[in-house]
């Protein structure tokens, strides 16, 4: 048998067991940074064991957050075999011992142990574009819910600090709001002609809407001023608009360069062909799909989405209903949910939108309803993609 490393991975460290043939274990566990030094020790060993036993070794490892990323960077740059195991899979694989021991060392050894019993499969590759694409996805996902919870905060502290002020523009916090608010926080906010334009509304709306926009202001501005108000509550709600607006900033950024990366990607241009999939939306599910090819079949794709219905049935018993098993990726599954919401409203998606109301009108619940069509539509979107064809409504 060949020789094979089994990689604990922890944050900024890992253990490692070497192992000539299985259970013939090279040395003792080793703990390694993931600094350049340790990174170092990983290669010395790799040629250690390949100078011992004149096989070309290979390691196995979890797949631990994004923490075994750096070992599967330096991995690669050495040109070293590796599979990347599914926590699942190693965490059953543990559970088949008699003795309940758990220490990195024991994880190590189940990992080799795993790839000597052919328990380890290769795992998927990913194209260098969507893992881009992936991260900035990700990003935009994080930031947007921060900008929600500040939204909410600000909308409070605005209540009790700037009554009034939620009727002077459309949008309460577009990019012109927000720098009038600021200005008005700040003090005596001066000419409000002035201000408004200075937010950048100037260039793209007439006179006249600036004008009924100061009027408007100016009506707030001197109820504001007879009110008594917290000095604190202030602070807090200048604090809030100037997040907000370093949010959007933020937003703006990543949403230019996901534009940048989702152009290069045709399977982006075919998942905007479905009704209800806009831009970013469709950069979010191609990122988390990633190549279509590795599926067999859509069945392995609604499996990866976590989508497939758990089974349980023991003896003469079996359950008659049963619930998704949401083992695989969570994003893949909102943004799977958001695209059917956004399909059946309005009956944007024509296909979609039929298959809910037949469903509904079985007496279906909702939320049991949507997960259907998240099936449903994850069966299309691997037809779109393995083809290579637009949809077809």
């Amino acid at each position: 048998m060949e020789p094979v490393i089994g990689v604990d991975v922890a944050k900024g460290f890992s253990v490692l067991q070497a192992f000539t043939r299985r259970n013939e274990p090279y040395g003792r566990a080793e703990s390694l940074s993931h600094e350049e030094h340790g990174l170092e020790r990983l290669g010395e060993l790799l040629a250690e064991l390949q100078e011992t036993t004149k096989c070309t070794p290979v390691v196995v490892l979890e797949a631990t957050g994004h923490y075994h990323r750096v070992l599967v960077a330096y991995l690669e740059r050495g040109g070293w075999r590796y599979f990347i195991v599914n926590p699942l899979q190693s965490k059953r694989a543990k559970g088949t011992q008699l003795r309940k021991v758990k220490t990195d060392a024991a994880d190590a050894w189940h990992l080799a142990d795993m790839y000597y019993r052919g328990d380890v499969t290769p795992h998927r590759i990913w194209d260098e574009a969507f893992t881009e694409l992936q991260h900035v996805t990700r990003q935009h996902e994080f930031v947007t819910g921060m900008f929600v919870q500040a939204k909410l905060n600000t909308r409070a502290l605005l209540d009790q600090v700037f009554p009034g002020y939620e009727k002077v523009f459309r949008d309460l916090f577009s990019v012109t709001s927000l720098k009038v608010l600021a200005r008005c926080l700040e003090g005596e906010p001066g000419d409000l002609h002035q201000i408004i334009e200075n937010s950048g509304a100037g260039k793209s709306r007439s006179k006249r809407w600036v004008q009924e926009k100061a009027e408007r202001l100016q009506e707030v501005l001197t109820h504001w001023k007879k009110q008594r108000r917290s000095s604190s509550q202030s602070v807090a709600l200048h604090g809030m608009v100037s997040l907000l607006l370093q949010f959007s900033e933020q937003l703006s950024t990543l949403e230019k360069q996901m534009e940048k990366m989702a152009s290069s990607l045709h399977e982006v241009e075919l998942m905007k062909s479905i009704p209800g999939v806009g831009d970013k939306l469709a950069a979010a599910l191609v990122a988390e799909i990633g190549d279509v090819g590795q599926f067999q079949n859509p069945k392995q794709l609604v499996a990866f989405a976590g989508l497939d219905p758990g089974i349980f049935s023991s003896g003469k018993f079996k359950a008659t209903s049963s619930k998704i098993t949401k083992r695989g990726s969570k994003r893949l599954r909102r943004a799977l949910y958001l695209a059917v919401q956004c399909g059946i409203r309005g009956s944007i998606n024509r296909k979609l939108r039929d298959y809910y109301d037949r469903k509904r009108k079985e007496g279906k619940a909702y939320k049991v309803v949507v997960i259907a069509c998240a099936n449903k539509l994850l069966h299309h979107i691997f037809a779109i993609l393995s083809k290579n064809q637009p949809y077809n409504p």
